[in-house]
């Protein structure tokens, strides 16, 4: 079975990976050279709507993180020099408005790790004409530095009318009573910066004016959430190395707080993704991912 998934897979990594501008991918980009490119805008058949990764960071996995996580030999064939390309995203959603009453707006999916961490998001955003105080929701996958060191700089939010979405599992785990609170200092940081603007939700709730869902997708961390909006599915940490754990989603990354539960929700999610356009936080190329019925 993986084998056939895998070909599969390998396919649609060669033949559908998301189009820049100049038809560019982020595969062998420096980081300068990430700079310097515009932000990739994924080809989705929606109506009053547009999705556009925006590249915070170009990157790659090393092998070390997945050893001992399933099958090491099998590992070593499928990162046969020691790295695979990463990447870390945030998403911008612009919406123009419907016939239903849903209004325009400019939504992150995401915030990437912050100028100071040596993030690029807000002058990829500067690339399209898109200024922070255009941005008016954050919804968040989780509470990891990558993805909300970039709400905040010198102390003050980046995104000062935006509301922040996350789930309540997500919040509660990095409260300094829940299991996170070791890791929670940025978040603190964020919360206090946008106390008034926090929004919490729960898994099925629908967010920001009736455009996103949100879904609860544990085992990253407590609360990790994806969202989905229009045909795209925003998956944050589900997978960390594209080129493995497509295929083989067996594979855990060290940063998984619950591996068993990380694998369980990694096969659950893959499982449903049939029609959408895989948006993932740390994949190199966004895909329109189809995946075999008897996974």
């Amino acid at each position: 079975m993986n084998k056939y998934f895998a070909l599969i897979i390998s396919v649609l990594l060669l033949f559908m990976a998301c189009k820049t501008k100049n038809n560019d991918t982020v595969t062998n980009q420096s980081l300068k050279d990430t700079v310097e490119m515009p932000p990739c805008q994924i080809v989705c058949d929606m109506d009053n709507m547009v999705v556009l990764t925006i590249t915070d960071r170009v990157n790659s996995m090393s092998i070390d993180l997945f050893k001992g996580s399933y099958n090491d030999s099998l590992l070593s064939a499928l990162m046969p020099e020691g790295t695979s390309p990463s990447a870390i995203n945030a998403f911008l959603i612009k919406t123009s408005g419907d016939n239903s009453g849903r209004g325009k707006h400019n939504i992150l999916v995401d915030a990437g790790l912050g100028e100071k961490a040596g993030g690029l998001m807000l002058k990829q955003l500067d690339k399209l004409g898109v200024k922070p105080v255009d941005i008016d929701a954050v919804c968040l996958t989780h509470l990891h530095g990558d993805h909300i060191g970039g709400l905040l700089k010198g102390g003050k939010p980046v995104f000062p009318n935006a509301d922040i979405y996350l789930s309540v599992e997500e919040y509660n785990a990095w409260s300094d009573d829940g299991p996170m609170a070791s890791h929670n200092e940025i978040w603190k940081q964020v919360l206090n910066v946008y106390s008034n603007r926090i929004k919490l939700c729960n898994d099925g709730d629908t967010i920001v004016d009736g455009w996103v869902v949100a879904r609860l997708a544990p085992g990253h961390t407590p609360g990790h959430t994806i969202y989905e909006a229009g045909n795209c599915l925003f998956i944050g940490d589900l997978v960390h190395a594209q080129d493995v754990q497509f295929a083989y989603p067996e594979f855990c990354a060290r940063y998984d707080n619950d591996p068993v539960q990380a694998v369980k929700t990694r096969k659950k999610v893959l499982s449903t993704m049939v029609g959408h356009y895989l948006c993932g936080a740390h994949c190199y190329d966004q895909v329109m991912v189809t995946l075999w019925a008897g996974q």
